[in-house]
C-alpha cells in the first residue's frame, strides 16, 4: 500500500482519501472554458483528493496534475479579469505602513503593486506568467520572472510577504510557505488570501472546474489556516472573511439553480420572490463569503 504524504506536513503520512474524480470529466470541463488540459492527465483515469489529518488541509494527488506557467497564460487569455483587483488587496493595505518593503508572490498584471505604488510603498513582485511580467515592467512596476526559492540566495529580507489567490495553486505548499518565511525580517508579516472552501460554491459543487486541478492544488478553510502556527514559526494575527454581499448574486444564482437539495432550492426561490431584501440581509449576516485573508507574524 502506497502511503500519501501530506503536502503541508511532508513528514506525516496521516492522510485520508476523501474522494476521486474521473480525469475525462475534468478535461471536458476545462474544454468548455476553452482550455486543453489533457497533457496533465496522461495515463490517469482518476485523480484523488486527500485530507491531512493533522491540519485539515485537503490536497489533490498525484502532483503532476498541477498547472504550470503556460496553463496560467492560457487561462488569462480565456478569462477576462482573472488577474483583477481583489477584495483582499484593500484589506491588506490596512496592515501596511509607508516604510514597509513588500514582496508579492504571484503578482499577476500588477493590480496590488499598482496600489502600493500610488501610496508610495515599496513593492516588488514575482510572477511566472511571462506576459504579465512584461506588462508590469512596461508600466514601471518591479516584477521578476522568478520563484520564491530563488530569492533565498540573495539574502534580501522583506517586512511583508504576501500572495493573493496563489497558495491554493501550489502543490509543494510546505516548502513554499517555508521559503516565504525565510525571506521575512524578524516580526515581519506573512499575508495571504485564499478561497474559503467552506461556503456555497465548494460545499455544494465539488466538481466546480476552477477548484480542480490543474488550476487548484489544495483546498483551504479556517481550520487549515489556523493550523499553520503548529507547522511554522509564525503566529496568527487576524483572519478576515470577504462579506457574502460581495458575491451575493452568484451565491443566490447557484443555490436556486444547482443546489442538490430541492427543499433549499425551493425555499430560496420563494423567499427571494416575496422578501428579497430580508433574505439577503439574513444570509449575509449568518454566512461568510468566498475568500479568506490571513495575517501572520514571524516569530
Amino acid at each position: 500500500m502506497n502511503l500519501v504524504k501530506s503536502t503541508l506536513v511532508p513528514s506525516s503520512t496521516a492522510t485520508k482519501k476523501v474522494c476521486s474524480f474521473k480525469t475525462i470529466d475534468i478535461i471536458g470541463n476545462y474544454k468548455d472554458l476553452g482550455i486543453d488540459v489533457s497533457r496533465y492527465f496522461k495515463g490517469l483515469e482518476t485523480i484523488s483528493l486527500y485530507k491531512c489529518l493533522e491540519t485539515g488541509f485537503r490536497f489533490y494527488h498525484p502532483p503532476q496534475i498541477i498547472g504550470d506557467g503556460q496553463f496560467y497564460e492560457d487561462l488569462s487569455k480565456t478569462r477576462k479579469g482573472y488577474y483583477s483587483d481583489r477584495w483582499e488587496h484593500n484589506e491588506t493595505l490596512k496592515y501596511l505602513s509607508q516604510s514597509d518593503s513588500i514582496l508579492e508572490v504571484g503578482s499577476g498584471f500588477g493590480a496590488f503593486l499598482s496600489k502600493l505604488k500610488k501610496k508610495g510603498i515599496k513593492g516588488k513582485g514575482l510572477e511566472l506568467n511571462k506576459i504579465a511580467v512584461h506588462t508590469c515592467l512596461a508600466e514601471g512596476l518591479e516584477v521578476e520572472h522568478k520563484l520564491i526559492e530563488d530569492l533565498e540566495v540573495t539574502g534580501v529580507k522583506y517586512n511583508v510577504v504576501c500572495y493573493f489567490q496563489v497558495l491554493e495553486h501550489i502543490y509543494e505548499v510546505h516548502n513554499f510557505i517555508k521559503n516565504s518565511i525565510e525571506v521575512l525580517e524578524s516580526k515581519g508579516k506573512l499575508i495571504f488570501g485564499v478561497p474559503n472552501n467552506n461556503p456555497y460554491l465548494f460545499i455544494s459543487d465539488k466538481n466546480h472546474t476552477l477548484n480542480l486541478p490543474p488550476h487548484h492544488a489544495g483546498l483551504w478553510n479556517k481550520k487549515a489556516i489556523q493550523s499553520l502556527v503548529n507547522v511554522f514559526p509564525i503566529e496568527l494575527i487576524q483572519l478576515e472573511f470577504e462579506p457574502l454581499a460581495a458575491s451575493y448574486g452568484e451565491f443566490l444564482s447557484f443555490h436556486t439553480r444547482q443546489n442538490s437539495n430541492s427543499i433549499i432550492r425551493f425555499s430560496l426561490k420563494v423567499c427571494n420572490k416575496f422578501v428579497p431584501k430580508l433574505l439577503k440581509r439574513s444570509l449575509c449576516f449568518f454566512l461568510k463569503g468566498r475568500n479568506i485573508l490571513a495575517i501572520f507574524q514571524k516569530k
